[in-house]
């Protein structure tokens, strides 16, 4: 028992250890960047983090028989912000549960590429303040009073946080990544009711008759000669498009294009993962629910490269992941692919136009 106390940090060191981690952490988020200075500034960046090490500390006098339990949840929390360290640097974001969802191979390919020295130094930082701090600080007893001041000075900075937040611009740098991970896990927006029955009338539409009973005949010949350009977007509502009727125009490059192209208003995504999407959208073809993406790299179908090649285009696809691209004539099988850039070399009879 005499040897445990004397390895042992005080429960409130145990905490105070964690707020150094998330600290130091902090500190390299925001190393190198233009960081505003108020008095606000300490409690907008650092609240999150307090709150954590607050349920930590609760966790540590709960478990105070089993120690092991706290040490156990202070090895995860360090872990799994040393790993969104290099994440947050890049993206301002930590990991969020859409991007989990969504990423699956993608993500493999990413921490390959951000495998860099400065990376692994910043995990590494991390890592080694979570496991030298407690040997530092192990012999460490802190007094009744100061333990308590600590406690009503997190409480207080925890309290007025979000107020803090609010007049400081940190654009969204002060997240923790519990933080993110759980606020995102949860629905922040509720279905919106139109009070229109009528599913297939697009809401831009302000006339009687419904935008998709429209004939497309009157579009026949539009593009002749000229090249065909499609953009797929990800993560782009229509709504926030000066096209669509935005005030903003986050766009104006896009804006312009679509004020000298054929805007449709009544295109719609067909499924919320964007790799099925682009099959459905290239291939004219349903996605199937619940399925692997994988499942489609055996689907023999034509595609909309395939059409324009036997009009005589010249194809080619700019992508900056993994897609399904095809691989040759029409009917041959598509597979996955991560190349940046794929073109298809030119075909019997074919013209010099060219989708780019």
């Amino acid at each position: 028992m005499v040897v445990a106390q004397a390895t042992e940090p005080d429960k409130a060191v145990k905490a105070l250890c964690l707020f150094g981690v998330l600290l130091l952490a902090r500190i390299l988020i925001l190393w190198g960047r233009n960081v505003p200075l108020s008095f606000w500034s300490p409690v907008a960046y650092l609240w999150q983090d307090v709150s954590v090490v607050l349920l930590f500390a609760v966790l540590t006098r709960l478990t105070s028989r089993r120690p092991w339990i706290a040490w156990t949840a202070y090895g995860a929390t360090t872990i799994y912000v040393a790993l969104n360290l290099p994440l947050i640097r890049l993206m301002s974001s930590p990991m969020t549960l859409p991007m989990l969802r969504a990423s699956r191979g993608a993500l493999a390919d990413s921490i390959r590429h951000h495998l860099t020295v400065e990376n692994l130094f910043l995990t590494g930082s991390v890592l080694g303040a979570a496991i030298l701090l407690p040997a530092l600080l192990r012999q460490v007893k802190l007094a009744p009073p100061i333990a308590v001041g600590l406690g009503i000075a997190s409480v207080v900075a925890v309290a007025t946080g979000p107020v803090a937040a609010s007049r400081v611009e940190t654009n969204g740098l002060h997240r923790n990544v519990f933080f993110a991970l759980l606020r995102t896990a949860l629905a922040r927006v509720g279905a919106e009711q139109t009070g229109n029955n009528d599913w297939r009338r697009s809401p831009l539409n302000s006339g009687s008759r419904p935008r998709c009973a429209e004939g497309l005949s009157r579009f026949k010949g539009a593009a002749q000669g000229r090249n065909v350009v499609l953009i797929l977007l990800e993560s782009t509502g229509a709504k926030y498009l000066r096209a669509y009727g935005a005030t903003e125009d986050p766009m104006p490059n896009l804006t312009a294009l679509a004020n000298q192209a054929i805007l449709f208003e009544n295109a719609y995504a067909v499924y919320p993962e964007s790799i099925k999407g682009l099959f459905s959208v290239l291939c004219s073809r349903y996605p199937a629910f619940d399925t692997e993406a994988e499942v489609c790299a055996r689907t023999t179908t034509p595609s909309i490269a395939s059409r324009l090649a036997e009009a005589g285009y010249r194809t080619a696809l700019f992508h900056s992941g993994r897609f399904f691209s095809d691989v040759g004539r029409r009917g041959r099988r598509w597979r996955q692919s991560r190349v940046k850039f794929w073109c298809r070399g030119p075909v019997d009879g074919a013209s010099n136009a060219r989708l780019g």
